[in-house]
């Protein structure tokens, strides 16, 4: 039992030891150990490569740019929260993760906006994600093309529900030509030939179902309608005699 206490007491002591010797090391700001491992430190962690996956859209200078990091950095003293922060502030960058893989790299994984939507608004043309989110402004529509183009003021905010409505029909979305956001509460589409559809207020997704077969059975562009209008819930009325 005396060999136990004995032994307890002098791994304690030697505890209570290397914690003296550590907290000494730690705070005193002028001596030679702790110089000497700083200097070690410094000299064999140093920044020397970074690594960025997932980047499709977004720019990589500007990225880099943010980050402001400099080749030969203590890889250590890097604020890694810091670094994230930083990245999220850069157009299309939707969730980051840093990491470091020691001795001497950076790595930086990102997943971008998906873009979903074109909308332009006072001579302004906006990227936007399929929940109306503004990615970044351009200067013009070209690479976006495949992309629904919308117009009109509060439609950036308003377009999730249409497009979540058009995702079931492919072959409807490919003959839009664009979409107008009428005085704040209500959709009109318009198709390629000049044709426009006039939606209701709220859910358009029973309406979109019902134009989506109503064009199917009755081949209404085809026959030269040029205005149909679901603004009523379970009616179609259009610019011409239209018989069942």
């Amino acid at each position: 039992m005396s060999k136990i206490i004995n032994k307890f007491y002098i791994i304690t002591f030697l505890v209570l030891i290397f914690s003296s010797i550590s907290l000494y090391i730690y705070f005193s700001n002028d001596n030679y150990v702790k110089n000497f491992l700083n200097k070690k430190i410094n000299q064999n962690f140093q920044l020397e490569e970074l690594k960025l996956d997932g980047r499709y859209r977004s720019n990589r200078s500007k990225i880099l740019n943010q980050l402001s990091l400099e080749k030969g950095s203590p890889i250590l003293f890097i604020n890694l929260e810091d670094l994230r922060k930083k990245i999220l502030t850069v157009p299309w960058v939707k969730t980051a993760r840093v990491s470091r893989k020691l001795p001497n790299e950076i790595h930086i994984s990102i997943a971008e906006y998906q873009p979903a939507a074109i909308w332009e608004y006072k001579k302004e043309i906006y990227v936007l994600n399929d929940d109306g989110y503004q990615i970044e402004k351009v200067n013009k529509r070209d690479g976006y093309e495949g992309l629904l183009f919308a117009v009109g003021e509060e439609a950036n905010i308003n377009i999730s529900n249409l497009l979540l409505a058009l995702n079931d029909f492919p072959s409807l979305n490919s003959r839009i030509d664009f979409v107008r956001f009428i005085g704040k509460r209500r959709w009109d589409i318009y198709l390629k030939g000049d044709v426009r559809i006039l939606l209701p207020m709220g859910d358009v997704s029973d309406a979109i179902t019902e134009l989506n077969q109503h064009l199917k059975d009755y081949n209404l562009i085809e026959k030269g309608h040029k205005k149909i209008d679901l603004r009523v819930k379970g009616e179609i009325s259009t610019d011409r005699i239209f018989k069942n």
